[in-house]
């Protein structure tokens, strides 16, 4: 198994260095760690909340130690370098896949955690306070939240989307549980991942959550085989003692539902791999 959503100290809001992370994956025996760290935003970009991504100055240090622990420990676990954008709408600057590419990157990670200028996914009280400034409460929210995605997917514009439902994070809490069905907008984002060749994460980290299951739902993983959408994994890890989390659950899932390969990535190139 591997695990290409980590985040690490330069993140800001992320703790453990580079080589703590390196270390829990080679005690788990896993085969790959691929380093997801938050692409710095562009200089244009407003700022609303703190340590959300690697400061500009910083990333260049990131990529370096990246690059030596890939050397450093080349004969007991495989060490990917990637990054996971943020996707900004007109706030944008750059294409993701260009950047990657530039960058010499294995793997990018595309994701949606602001949906006009709102973190979904921040805190509880955050989502609430601004659950106004969206036509129909938290249900505005979902479909701006999905239509934001549909924006976003492009081909050749990443090649992961990240925790493809994440606006559902807080969905157990008073107030913030979704009353109509978006299964439909759901669909249609899938649909353009699809004909885009872009993968979908598997995201561990959901089960930690309050709403107590992986990103994407079940049904959502469902249709994304359906489609042919190639699936990859990550634990979207913050601390080294979270790095594979609940993989053992995942494996589980991924037999239920027939899933025999996972994508890994090297050089920005689609490997399958054998489960």
């Amino acid at each position: 198994m591997f695990d290409y959503h980590v985040h690490t100290l330069f993140c800001g809001h992320a703790y453990g260095s580079m080589e703590e992370y390196v270390l829990r994956a080679v005690e788990l025996g896993l085969e790959e760690i691929g380093f997801s760290g938050h692409y710095p935003y562009p200089p244009s970009f407003e700022e609303t909340l703190p340590n959300c991504v690697i400061p500009a100055q910083s990333h260049p240090v990131y990529l370096a130690e990246a690059a030596r622990l890939r050397e450093a420990y080349r004969d007991r676990i495989v060490v990917r370098i990637g990054a996971e954008f943020d996707y900004l709408g007109d706030g944008q600057s750059f294409h993701p896949l260009d950047e990657a590419r530039r960058l010499g990157l294995d793997f990018c990670l595309a994701s949606v955690h602001l949906v006009d200028g709102v973190a979904v996914d921040y805190t509880p009280e955050l989502l609430e306070k601004n659950l106004q400034r969206f036509t129909g409460g938290i249900d505005g929210v979902y479909d701006r939240y999905y239509r934001t995605l549909l924006e976003m997917v492009a081909p050749g514009y990443c090649t992961t989307v990240g925790h493809l439902d994440l606006v559902k994070k807080f969905n157990t809490l008073a107030g913030l549980a979704p009353g109509l069905d978006h299964s439909s907008m759901v669909e249609q984002v899938l649909e353009r991942i699809a004909s885009s060749g872009i993968a979908v994460e598997i995201n561990t980290s959901g089960w930690d959550k309050p709403c107590g299951e992986q990103y994407p739902a079940i049904g959502i993983l469902k249709k994304a085989l359906e489609l042919g959408i190639a699936l990859t994994a990550g634990s979207d890890a913050h601390r080294p003692e979270e790095v594979g989390r609940h993989f053992d659950r995942l494996k589980v899932l991924l037999n239920q539902l027939g899933v025999r390969q996972l994508m890994r990535f090297e050089k920005l190139q689609a490997v399958p791999c054998d489960i």
